[in-house]
């Protein structure tokens, strides 16, 4: 397999990736062994274990390939730490030892400002100090002149502070990790997976490499997935990639859409939507998809592209016996709550009315934590 594959997102990613690889690579014991799978955190590589030891039920021994997390670079596995590698890198920087830095930094910027805080108003503005700073690394531009050029108009007098706080931050704690002969675990990753890539390019691996699940869309991280595709035995395996909506309505997806970071991912990459190919196992499990999957994807059309919608439901329903927009909504309730209050208690009383069916499961999923834990409580 080489390339850029994608898993439609009513499939179960983990499940049919393993089946595709045991397709591909299980016929030999060893061959799955020698593969490499990168996956975007710990909890997702445990997981595809799990998920090859279910689709292997049945078979013969099948030897596991190493799967690792690209999040979780500090372990010293191997490929992202060979010797090469990481023995030039600086180690990172302990996280508590981290924290108390940045409120030692905090506390120095308010008593210069004629302030004083206590401890722990230091420790909480050291937390969101290295929540900004994680969040402007992760995207690469953790610069001292990142903040320039700010406007602030009309806000109150605290923002001003804080974007003072930021500005001697994004300066300052360069300057002294520096000193420490330390780096950020952030921007260690950075360093580790820009040198991965280099040493991929010019030597691109001779055993299968498998990128699967990311969305990251930082330059380095989509720079790597890159090579990873473009290598003899290489190929990135995407979470749902919409290769139904029309190609008016991909050209208005934006960041803040649902397929916002795929795309930039793709134009990172350097690829077309229509290079990405559908995962061999989804297809065989799942030939035509759902109608269920297609409705939601044109209900989440970016709003510049709404305006034919009459037209996509006539195209959808043309030539086929059944109605594809009403099986996709059969099965489907909406339901207005007046707060959150009530939805909370709505939703836990649908979760137990099917946990207490025979033969029924039920899933949450919702963006929002405090809804979460309302309907937690409840139940």
């Amino acid at each position: 397999m080489q390339g850029w594959y994608s898993i439609p997102a009513h499939r179960p990613f983990l499940e049919d990736l393993a089946a595709g690889l045991i397709a591909e690579y299980g016929a030999d014991p060893a061959g799955l062994a020698e593969a490499v799978i990168l996956l975007p955190n710990r909890r997702g590589a445990r997981d595809l274990a799990e998920a090859f030891l279910k689709a292997a039920t049945g078979r013969s021994a099948v030897l596991l390939p190493r799967i690792l997390a690209l999040g979780d670079l500090e372990t010293g596995e191997p490929p992202f730490e060979p010797a090469d590698i990481a023995v030039s890198v600086a180690p990172a920087v302990d996280p508590l030892r981290r924290r108390f830095e940045m409120a030692r930094l905090a506390a120095t910027q308010a008593a210069g400002e004629g302030r004083e805080i206590g401890a722990a108003e230091a420790l909480a503005t050291a937390e969101a100090l290295i929540g900004f700073l994680d969040a402007a690394q992760a995207q690469e531009k953790a610069t001292p002149g990142l903040l320039d050029g700010l406007e602030l108009g009309d806000q109150a007098r605290h923002f001003e502070v804080s974007a003072r706080l930021l500005n001697r931050a994004l300066k300052d704690w360069p300057e002294r990790l520096e000193a420490l002969g330390l780096v950020d675990p952030s921007e260690r990753r950075i360093i580790i997976l820009k040198r991965l890539a280099d040493q991929w390019e010019a030597n691109p691996p001779a055993y299968p490499v498998i990128a699967a699940g990311m969305t990251e869309t930082a330059p380095t991280a989509a720079r790597l997935l890159a090579v990873v595709a473009a290598a003899p035995q290489g190929c990135v395996v995407l979470p749902g990639l919409d290769q139904g909506l029309a190609d008016e309505a991909w050209r208005e997806v934006r960041e803040a859409h649902p397929q916002g970071a795929l795309k930039d991912l793709l134009r990172l990459g350097g690829v077309q939507r229509g290079e990405v190919r559908v995962w061999p196992a989804s297809t065989l499990a799942d030939p035509g998809g759902t109608a269920r999957q297609r409705v939601i994807n044109e209900a989440l059309r970016p709003t510049e592209a709404t305006a034919d919608w009459l037209g996509v439901i006539a195209r959808l329903r043309a030539g086929r016996s059944t109605d594809p927009v009403a099986e996709g909504l059969e099965g489907l309730t909406l339901v207005r709550a007046a707060h959150e209050e009530e939805a909370a208690t709505l939703c836990a009383l649908l979760m137990r009315e099917a946990v207490e069916t025979p033969g029924k499961t039920c899933a949450l999923v919702t963006p929002d934590q405090g809804l979460a834990r309302r309907i937690e409580a409840r139940l």
